[in-house]
């Protein structure tokens, strides 16, 4: 044999033996590849087998419950029965009708369905309330209290709709303004009073269903030709009644003030174009953007609720969605609403800001626009409006359109509205008529310490072929309202009304409006005859702010 052939014959079987290695060391790969896999399964199994068992012993350990996300049972049937029967009745449609329950059913089966797309589901008659379902209201007085363990989301968003974009375009009234200007309205003002009385005479409280007659909650159009004012009315510049003031903010007692320099300065700053170029960034003076959002209702009925525990299957669409409208969109929208003098059926929009207490505290040149033109408001020292800075909780701020309507709820913290345009008509009671303002008292309720009640709808109890159905705990609840304390005060630009600790406020937008508030401690103790903390505790459960 030939070297050559001695040598291809060793070449082949290195070749070989390579081959060989090569092969065994691929088995091994795949052998412990399939081991790993299975040492993997393995695991998952044992997670899955320990997930099942514990479900298994905690549901047969825990209380029964039922399917009602912890409502008594009981309770939930009857809740639903008078739903169902109030969609049933319900004078807007077939169609409408089936849309709402179809809602509710796709919601139990969890349909994935934007909370949006349920706004606009939910029908409204000619007096806008759209809060059917019995279980967002209180139990009557009497009535045992209903538990509520609902769930819901971190937020509820929304679309705005642009379909009035068109009418405003060609609307005859454009740059008209609303058909009522509340600013240059004729009113009706109390005699001074520089010494406070302090026997319940004052402020005078009548009935809200009195109030509601001679003025409706939504007859914006058509008001008296004189408002009455009950509050006293005190000049800021004349330094003896800004005295008789402090001696009725003591007391607990409401009062308005005007003639307010900052106030009035600001409301001729806050055109459109001035407060928008804040929130969107278009300021050219190194002042710091301010934040705002845009929320949208079905009607003109805002309730406040905290969103992650209002569950869709237990009351039905939230009371309003957030949309992303810029604040320029939603000045255009409110200027619209005053034009046309917007339904109030129709979708409302509302604008809130808000200036966090720690900004006070920093150097000016990091103050956001409202504090910057509310001094008084945003000061690191006490004033008249700002008095108790320690306890101040920042700055908040409302932009209403007309109709605008926000459920009543009260404020722990001695509250300083001021209005800086338009005007608005706040519905006043004393903290020791909470038991009659239809107040959530179940702690875990995403409306608790507020109301849901549309109290415009007093007027229509006893009238026949209104076109509404009501539950019957709402119908009872608004008899019950019906007789609560209440006064009723329109403020308007320029002005800054008190409102004492714990006093209960109804909010009516009567035209496009900005306004701004702070609030400075709470007053614990309110006042003998109309009570304070210790009546709104007996009420709701809890008090404080």
């Amino acid at each position: 044999m030939s070297t050559t052939d001695v040598t291809r014959r060793t070449n082949a079987t290195k070749k070989s033996k390579k081959r060989e290695d090569s092969e065994k060391d691929a088995n091994k790969k795949i052998r412990r590849s399939r081991r790993r896999e299975a040492r993997q399964r393995q695991r998952i199994i044992t997670i899955v087998a320990f997930v099942f068992s514990f479900v298994l012993l905690y549901s047969a350990t825990r209380p029964k419950r039922s399917s009602n996300l912890g409502i008594d049972s009981a309770r939930y049937q009857r809740g639903t029965a008078l739903r169902e029967a109030a969609l049933r009745k319900m004078s807007v449609g077939k169609d409408n009708a089936e849309g709402a329950i179809s809602f509710f059913r796709n919601k139990m089966r969890g349909a994935k369905k934007k909370a949006t797309d349920a706004l606009d589901g939910v029908k409204t008659t000619s007096a806008g309330m759209r809060y059917l379902d019995p279980r967002q209201l209180p139990p009557l007085p009497g009535e045992p209290d209903e538990r509520y363990e609902g769930k819901g989301k971190k937020r509820f968003r929304g679309v705005g709709d642009d379909e009035w974009r068109s009418e405003a375009a060609s609307n005859p009234r454009r740059r008209m303004g609303p058909k009522v200007d509340y600013t240059k309205h004729d009113y009706e003002y109390p005699d001074l009073v520089y010494e406070p009385p302090n026997d319940g005479s004052y402020p005078p409280l009548e009935n809200m269903s009195d109030i509601f007659e001679v003025w409706g909650q939504d007859d914006l159009d058509s008001p008296p030709d004189t408002i009455v004012e009950v509050l006293q009315h005190f000049d800021y510049q004349d330094p003896k009644q800004v005295e008789a003031a402090i001696k009725y903010r003591d007391l607990e007692l409401p009062f308005k003030m005007y003639n307010v320099p900052e106030v009035m300065e600001a409301g001729l700053k806050w055109t459109d174009e001035y407060v928008s170029s804040y929130f969107d960034g278009t300021n050219n003076d190194n002042v710091p953007p301010s934040r705002g959002q845009c929320q949208r209702s079905v009607d003109h009925f805002f309730a406040f609720h905290r969103p992650d525990k209002w569950d869709t299957r237990l009351l039905g669409p939230p009371p309003s969605t957030d949309v992303d409208w810029t604040f320029e969109k939603w000045a255009q929208h409110a200027v619209y609403a005053d034009e046309v003098a917007l339904p109030i059926n129709k979708h409302h929009y509302y604008w809130q800001s808000g200036v966090p207490r720690e900004e006070r505290l920093q150097k000016r040149k990091h103050w956001t626009f409202v504090s910057r033109d509310l001094p008084s408001f945003s000061s690191p020292d006490p004033t008249f409006f700002g008095f108790n800075p320690p306890e101040q909780k920042g700055i908040q701020c409302r932009f209403g359109e007309r109709g605008v309507t926000a459920a009543t709820h009260y404020d722990g913290g001695r509250n300083m509205i001021a209005m800086m345009t338009g005007a608005k008509r706040y519905i006043l009671s004393p903290p020791n008529a909470c038991p009659k303002l239809g107040v959530v008292t179940s702690h875990r309720h995403p409306s608790y310490r507020h109301s849901m009640l549309n109290f415009g709808r007093v007027t229509l109890l006893d009238m026949e072929d209104t076109g509404i159905e009501m539950s019957e705990r709402e119908r009872e609840w608004l008899r019950v309202s019906g007789e609560a304390p209440t006064l009723s005060t329109v403020l308007k630009a320029g002005e800054v009304l008190y409102v004492p600790s714990h006093w209960f406020h109804y909010i009516i937008s009567l035209q496009k409006s900005a306004q701004c508030n702070t609030r400075s401690g709470i007053h614990k103790e309110g006042n003998p005859y109309f009570g304070g903390l210790k009546e709104v505790v007996e009420c709701v459960g809890e008090g404080d702010d």
